[in-house]
């Protein structure tokens, strides 16, 4: 496909999402993603029912209950139907009207955010002595040590994401995938030239930025390939070091994921590749938002956020009930494998599930006062839905680890900020809301 026809088709499929949205479908609106209150849509969603067919071509659902039984429903996979035709049979001649696919116009080769969920759930369990949160709390952070870092160097004016999370983020990240230092300026580039690939598996994203989602993401799984290979050269006698001479961390998490047993015998360089791209492509991005939607909701209310600044042991909590009113991977997009019934609704096989995650803790039914943001509320009454089978699951407790890292390090060092701008997002991403503006400053120094 030229690029002249393929800038053409993303365009089409963006003009279309955009006039479902004029429906007044509430997850169509949700896809246009043009500023609409999404907390509001969430409540739309629920009003049709706790399950219901959209415009958009998908069944959605912003019910607590039903969410949790589709998320534990093995029928239901993130692993999107095949495309072509059946075995055995040709492929037919498409008519000229014929657009294709988001999927087969930006097929993101090289991310790992759709397959079965048996393949998580199996990819899970091998890595959880590394990359379980048991492992890595046991484990010195790196985070904690990015994150004060880069809250000692700011100035009395700054961007919060550009100068202080996302950097500390990357660089935490690097260090766990134990990318060698020569690198870390090579790899926090292709980190921001990948941002937001989630959405784009949804929403068709411009030209230019497909471009480089399709230069950068082959260039970052090789760069991830030559760490691993670096690691298998240091040989199963340097697996078990405490330290790694070139990051100055805790031994790389390939050297490690290489070194735990998998249950067929030794694990493949494959299944350690995915893990770490997991990690990069997935994790980072998603500890990035998780850290900058906990510091906004705090940042909005003053009394949790001096809370915190005089009790940093606060910030498991914060995070936890971040993930529960702004959680950084908002939806879910799963397909039925065969015929099933959801909600006291037929579901076709192929038919895509959407759980609108984010809507769905609140839903009144389940949570008191759902729209209030408290860090006191307690634990039972924040209800999360289970991480198996899926790749955000993967990689959550890194990413709650590193925003609890960070929450801590603004607590104890910059417990004067405050906003100085609104806080925007990442237009047309309704999966991560992506936060690419934070103004801040430090109270002392903002002009009155």
């Amino acid at each position: 496909m030229t690029d002249s026809a393929w800038g053409r088709v993303l365009l089409t499929l963006r003009g279309v999402q955009w006039i479902l949205g004029t429906k007044g479908d509430p997850y169509a609106l949700l896809l246009r993603a043009a500023g609409d209150d999404r907390a509001e849509l969430g409540r739309r969603v629920r009003e049709r029912g706790p399950l219901y067919w959209s415009s958009a071509g998908a069944w959605v659902t912003a019910d607590h209950e039903v969410v949790t039984a589709a998320l534990a429903d093995r029928r239901l996979t993130p692993r999107p139907p095949d495309a072509g035709p059946p075995p055995g049979e040709p492929a037919e001649e498409p008519a000229p009207w014929d657009v294709p696919s988001l999927r087969e116009a930006l097929p993101l080769t090289g991310l790992p955010a759709a397959l079965d969920r048996e393949e998580y759930d199996r990819l899970g369990k091998w890595a959880a002595p590394v990359l379980g949160e048991t492992a890595l709390r046991g484990r010195p952070a790196a985070a904690v040590r990015a994150y004060r870092h880069r809250a000692s160097t700011v100035g009395e004016r700054f961007d919060l994401m550009d100068d202080l999370i996302r950097p500390a983020t990357v660089d935490a990240g690097r260090v766990l995938l134990g990318v060698p230092e020569h690198r870390a300026v090579r790899f926090a580039e292709l980190c921001g030239e990948l941002s937001g690939v989630l959405d784009a598996t949804l929403c068709p994203p411009r030209l230019d930025t497909a471009r480089r989602y399709g230069t950068a993401l082959p260039e970052l799984r090789a760069l991830l390939a030559r760490t691993l290979d670096g690691s298998r050269a240091a040989g199963p006698r340097d697996a078990g070091r405490t330290e790694d001479a070139d990051t100055g961390a805790l031994a790389g998490l390939p050297r490690r994921l290489s070194a735990t047993p998998a249950p067929d015998g030794r694990p493949s360089p494959d299944d350690v590749l995915t893990v770490c791209a997991l990690l990069a492509l997935v994790g980072v991005d998603a500890a990035a938002n998780l850290t900058g939607n906990a510091v906004a909701l705090l940042l909005d209310h003053p009394g949790q956020w001096r809370a915190l600044c005089e009790d940093p042991g606060l910030a498991r909590a914060a995070v936890a009930e971040t993930l529960r009113h702004a959680p950084p991977v908002r939806l879910h997009r799963l397909y039925a494998r065969e015929d099933l019934e959801l909600a006291g609704t037929r579901v076709a096989a192929d038919e895509e599930v959407v759980l609108l995650t984010e809507a769905a803790h609140r839903d009144p039914r389940r949570h008191r006062d759902p729209e209030r943001f408290d860090v006191h509320r307690p634990a039972h009454d924040r209800h999360p839905f289970p991480e198996d089978g899926r790749a955000d699951g993967l990689v959550g407790p890194a990413a709650r680890l590193a925003a609890e890292a960070a929450l801590r390090a603004l607590a104890e060092q910059l417990p004067d900020l405050t906003r100085t701008g609104e806080v925007l997002r990442r237009l047309r991403s309704p999966i991560t809301g992506g936060v690419f503006r934070f103004p801040v400053a430090r109270q002392g120094n903002v002009r009155r």
